[in-house]
Formats: structure tokens, sequence, C-alpha cells
């Protein structure tokens, strides 16, 4: 009885909820919602300083916090080609490298005392620094943040941890098609030396010197160049009177950077393709040059770009993704900027199968925007994608006040973004129909691929002539002219024959087959240290196997002649091309090979000269396959012969640079000398270590070892 009780009651609930709801039924379109409430821009106090640098003070007591950010009028567009990343690296090192009172290290532990922070950073128009604290040590925060603008001391160790850091963002920036598709599609809209388009490689990052990043501070990083804003828990009046006493005295420097360069552009197509075969799926960009800000039709295109493609029901998302199923993502945007122009762009993610059909779609669609006009609900949401989010646009004091600054700094009105709101209210289906036909231009478009090209549907060539774009990072190596004069050939051939012996001979070289090896791997990181335990296993002269137990499980690589692939648990995924010629390259200096084909060389020894190392004589010989595509240099002991290091230009986990093994401890292993500890070092710092405990000569290995289990 109770549970049928129960039950009765729901019913009972349900059918007069269900009344209830049918009663206060009422059509979306006809519930009336009140007008927003009208966004006001709060006061905000600007003060320029007898030096020029230009304050904005914004009192706000919600909180007891002390926020600042400040506008660096200096950016990456200063920098010479050759050293592009000099204004990112000046950035980075004037808030980690210290300053002429505290170390970057004493600078983080005060801030963490207090439970504030100070960050840097630099792009190619500008740069930018954040200030977070309570209000309580408002003085502690200025003091340092002026100290790290005025007096940075640009410590070398940091220097160098920074560089470490690009060079290790730099060997992975081919890791993402999309990424790929970005960065070549604003190549080709700005021109590939652009200071909007370039990016850092190797070569630019090593160019950089202490000297270079001290120039480029007491040049532009100059009172005149900086907007500072502070907001949050203070008195105004007090709070200008601090930063008078921190920045105030800040001498004035040689004047305003210079402006922004101007960009030139031709409306042409083009058909670029970026080769990633590793990838099922097609990432793309379409487009060409965008807007100003300040164009008259800027309102317009908003609205045409939300209804294009700029929003959730766009005609893109409408027709590519959701009707024709071509997409897994797909969009655009017509971008204004206020000193140079942006860029116009659709994007589009899709199987490798339906990759020519889907850039078609899209260009007909980009076609049929300046034909088929809006209705009234593609207008209605195209300006409610923009109204509905305007007020977002207040959410935060900092974006507000940050804003103004940037409209400051290049002449806009402050109050520009409320006359934006206003016109695009007044925006009409005429208006869209105009900017269209006016700012769209479907027979010039770029047209930017980036996959696996074999798997498309067509060829690209039926959209155009077709670029094939080239993204291989540059090494940055420069490589050494060695005189192979007879003499040199020959007393290299000597010296490495006396190597040989000094190692067993080369009758004990020759009856090598199999190595085995166990040992402690000692890796240096940015956190410490750390220990790892290692297997290798070599079938000499092709395959290997090295397995490493690491605190979160075993990792083990296997190359077998030119594949080589990745183990985890089950599964098999395949290394690069780049991992598998690097994998050719360690294996070339082997030296287990190297004396065990001694006297039927397939490569050619060049006596280099005496040198030292770690104040040992050595004598210096090049060794080098016999097409030169392939060098390292072996230093043998002046002494006994023994090969103390192996120098080459090689990879590691922050990108390439001049390695060195740093070999000693020999031991004799069945009839020959091994060397149980290696350290290894790149452009001079330790990167890791190797401690032999074990090592076997022809043991009996599996060929299992070097199956791959998913071929």
């Amino acid at each position: 009885m109770k549970r049928i009780f129960s039950i009765g009651l729901l019913f009972i609930f349900l059918a007069g909820f269900s009344g209830a709801a049918l009663q206060a039924e009422t059509p979306l379109d006809k519930i009336k919602f009140p007008p927003l409430n009208k966004q006001e821009m709060p006061k905000i106090d600007k003060t320029v300083l007898e030096n020029g640098l230009t304050v904005y003070l914004l009192e706000d007591h919600e909180l007891p916090v002390i926020n600042a950010v400040a506008r660096l009028g200096a950016g990456e567009y200063l920098v010479p080609d050759e050293k592009v990343g000099l204004g990112n690296l000046t950035a980075a090192v004037m808030r980690t490298g210290g300053t002429d009172k505290l170390t970057g290290d004493q600078v983080d532990s005060v801030l963490e005392g207090v439970g504030g922070s100070i960050e840097l950073s630099m792009r190619s128009t500008n740069g930018t620094a954040n200030m977070n604290i309570l209000s309580d040590y408002s003085d502690l925060g200025l003091s340092l943040l002026a100290g790290i603008f005025r007096h940075p001391a640009f410590a070398q160790d940091k220097i160098d941890l920074e560089k470490t850091s690009q060079r290790s963002a730099i060997s992975r920036r081919n890791d993402e098609a999309m990424d790929i598709c970005i960065r070549q599609f604003r190549k080709i809209i700005y021109g590939k030396d652009s200071p909007y388009a370039r990016h850092t490689e190797y070569s630019t990052i090593d160019n950089v010197t202490r000297d270079d990043l001290v120039a480029f501070h007491d040049k532009y990083i100059t009172p005149e160049n900086v907007m500072l804003a502070v907001w949050g828990d203070f008195n105004r009046d007090a709070m200008l009177a601090k930063i008078k006493k921190y920045f105030g005295d800040w001498p004035k420097g040689s004047g305003r950077v210079p402006d922004l360069p101007k960009v030139t552009y031709d409306f042409k197509p083009g058909v670029h393709y970026v080769q990633k075969d590793n990838i099922n799926q097609t990432k793309m960009m379409i487009g060409h040059i965008g807007g100003y800000l300040s164009d008259p039709d800027y309102f317009a295109m908003v609205v045409m770009n939300n209804i294009l493609g700029g929003s959730f029901g766009s005609r893109l998302f409408n027709d590519v993704r959701s009707k024709q199923g071509l997409a897994y993502a797909v969009g655009g945007s017509y971008t204004s900027n206020i000193a140079y122009p942006g860029i116009y762009y659709n994007y589009c993610y899709t199987k490798s199968e339906t990759t020519v059909k889907a850039v078609k779609s899209i260009i007909n669609e980009i076609k049929m925007m300046q034909t088929n006009p809006p209705t009234p609900e593609e207008l209605k949401t195209g300006k409610d994608s923009y109204l509905n989010s305007f007020v977002f646009n207040f959410e935060d004091k900092g974006d507000i006040i940050t804003r103004m600054m940037e409209y400051d700094y290049f002449g806009f009105p402050n109050d520009f973004l409320y006359k934006e709101k206003e016109n695009i209210e007044k925006v009409t289906a005429q208006d869209v129909m105009a900017v269209a036909q006016k700012r769209l231009h479907p027979e010039a478009l770029q047209i930017v691929v980036v996959g696996k090209g074999a798997d498309f549907d067509e060829s690209l060539s039926v959209l155009g002539t077709v670029d094939t774009m080239d993204v291989t990072i540059p090494t940055g190596e420069k490589k050494e002219a060695v005189e192979a004069t007879p003499e040199a050939e020959s007393k290299g051939k000597e010296l490495l024959g006396l190597a040989v012996n000094a190692c067993g001979g080369l009758e004990n070289f020759k009856k090598i087959n199999s190595v085995s090896e166990k040992g402690s791997l000692t890796v240096t990181t940015p956190q410490g240290e750390m220990s790892l335990k290692t297997t290798t296993y070599e079938l000499l002269p092709d395959r290997s196997r090295q397995e490493i137990v690491t605190p979160m499980g075993s990792m083990v690589t296997v190359r077998s002649g030119d594949k080589a692939w990745m183990l985890q648990g089950e599964r098999s995924i395949p290394l690069p091309d780049e991992q598998v010629a690097e994998a050719k390259k360690s294996e070339f200096r082997n030296t287990l090979l190297l004396f065990k084909t001694f006297d039927n060389p397939t490569y050619k020894i060049v006596y280099i000269g005496p040198d030292k190392l770690n104040d040992k004589a050595v004598n210096m010989i090049q060794i080098a396959s016999l097409d030169g595509q392939m060098t390292f240099k072996l230093a043998l002991d002046a002494a006994t012969n023994l090969p103390l290091a192996k120098m080459y230009f090689g990879q590691s986990a922050s990108g390439p640079g001049d390695m060195a093994e740093i070999l000693s401890d020999y031991r004799e292993v069945g009839g020959i000398k091994v060397p149980y500890f290696t350290r290894v070092e790149s452009n001079g710092q330790k990167l890791m270590s190797m401690s032999l405990t074990e090592c076997l000569i022809n043991p009996a290995i599996p060929d299992s070892l070097f199956i791959n289990p998913q071929k």
C-alpha cells in the first residue's frame, strides 16, 4: 500500500506540473527580454610623468589587491632578421635574471612569500608586463617592478636557460598540423621576412648575446615607451606618489620607438601544400589580407563574418559541417587590427579523403556570400553573435584598462567600443551584401593545405598551380672546413689504427657481433637530475633496442634497419623520420663498428691537429662518410691513443647543437677496452651521464626483441 500511495502522489504531481506547463507555454520568439544595462567606462585617471611614463589609475576597493599591467612599446619588429627572438629573450630574462639588488631566484622567493606575481612577455608588435600583489605589499611590488624595468641584471645562466627553452619550442613547432598551417599562411599574407610572420630559428637564437639584450633594453625599454596601468585597492593620490617614487627619476631615453612597418599586399590566388604523412586529417586555411579597425566598413564586416563563418550557426558550419559532413571543425574570421591589417581566413579540419571537396565547398560559400543576401534570421544572428557577448568586454577591470591603453597609444577614441556596438546595431542586409562584394575576393584566395597528399580525393592541382612548401627546421649547423690533404688523411688513418690497437686490436673487434649493456642513466632536467635504469641490446650492424625504466613506467625504443618504433605496452608507435635519421648517425659514430671495419672502411679519416681536452693533450681526427653527409671528430689521448671524446653536431631534447660524449673509466671486456662512464654535453652544458654496471660481448640476443609487434 505504501508504494502505491507514493506512486499515486507522483502521478498527481506530474499531472499538475504538466497542466501548469501547458498553461504557461509561450513561443520563444514572443518572450520579451528587458534591454541590457548600459555599460559605462569606469573613471580612469591618466597622468604623464615628466620622463614620459604614462600612468593610468583606477580605484577598485572590492578586493585587497593591487593589479598592474604595463604596455611596452618595444616588440620583435625592432629586431634584425639574424637575431629574431631577441625581444622575447630580453623580456623573459628581464624577469628571470634578477636586478642590481636581487637575483632572479630571490625575486621569485620574495614574490612567493607574499603571494604575488610579476610576468613579462614580448610579441611582434609590443611587450607586456603584469603584476598582482596584495595591497599591503604595494610598495614591495612596485619596487620590484621598477627594478626589473630599470636595472635588469641579465644573468648569463638565465639567458642560457631561456635559450634552451626557445630552442626546445623550435624543435616542436612542426608537431601540430594546424600550427604549421597558421604559420605558413601568415608568411604568405605578410611575406616570409615580415616582422608579422617571421619566427625564431636555432641560428637566430644562437646569434643573440648578453650584450644584445643589454643594448635592446637600454634603447627601447625607456619611460617614454612604457604605459603603466594600476587598478585595485588604493588611494589615487597615494598610489601616484608611490609610482613617482619608484619610476619618477627613471631617465628618459632616446625617444619613442619607430612606427610599426607597413604592409603591402597583392590580391592573387595561390595553392600551397605542406606534406605531413603522419596524420589522417587535413588542416587548411583559405583567405587573404584582412582590414583595419578604422575601416568605415569594419562594422558591416563583423556582421558579414559572423554570418559566413564566425558563429556556431554560420553558413560554413551549416553547409560544410552539418549538411555535407565534410568537417570536424570549420569556421572563419575577418580580423582587423589597429596599426596593420589583419587576416581574412577560413579554416577547416577534414578527412584526407575529402580535402579538395572541402576546399571547393568553402570557396563556394564565399562566392555565395556575395550573391545571396542574408535572411532576416541570419542578420539577427550575425548581430547577436557580437551584441550578446558585448557585456563581457567590461567583466574585468584589467581588460578595460588594457584596451584603453591600446586605443590611447594609437590615437583611437576611448569610447570606440561603444561606437562599435552602436554601429553594428545599425548594419543592414544591404550593408552586408555591399561589404561582401567589396571586401571578399574569391578569385584571389590563398589556400594552405597541410596533410597526407597521397590520400587526397583529388590532386590539389585542380585548384591551381601547387607550391609545395618546405617546413624543415634548419639545424643551424656551421660545418667546419677540414683540409683533406694526402698527408692529413695518412696521419688520420695512422692515428685511428693506433686507437684500434689501444682498445684491443682489429681481430678482436672483427669477432664482435652483439653487445648488451646495463647501467644507470642520469638526465639533467630544469627540475634537477633524474636517475634511470637502462638496458641496451645491439645486433651489429643496424639493430638496437633500449629499455629505460622511468617513474612513469618502462620506455622501449627499437631500431631495425630503416625502421624505428617506440613500444608502449602492446602498442607500437613509429618514430618520425628525423629520429630514424639521428639513429643512423649515432650508428655511424659507434666506435665498435668503426674499429671492426678499419681494414675495409666506408668512411674517410682526416687528421685535424693536436688539441687539449680537459687539460689533457689529444690528437683530433675527423671521421666522415664517403658522401660527406655524416661527420664527427674523435679526440684520442696523445699518450695512450684511447678515445676520450666524440664531438659532433646532433639533436638533444632542446634541439640541435654541438654535442660531445666524454669517455672515461676504460675496462677490459671480452678482449676489448670499453668506457664504463660517458658524459654527454650540448653546447658545453651537461645533458646526461651513463654509468655501466655490466657489459657483455657477443651475448645471445633473440631476434624477437627487434620485431615490431604491429607490422
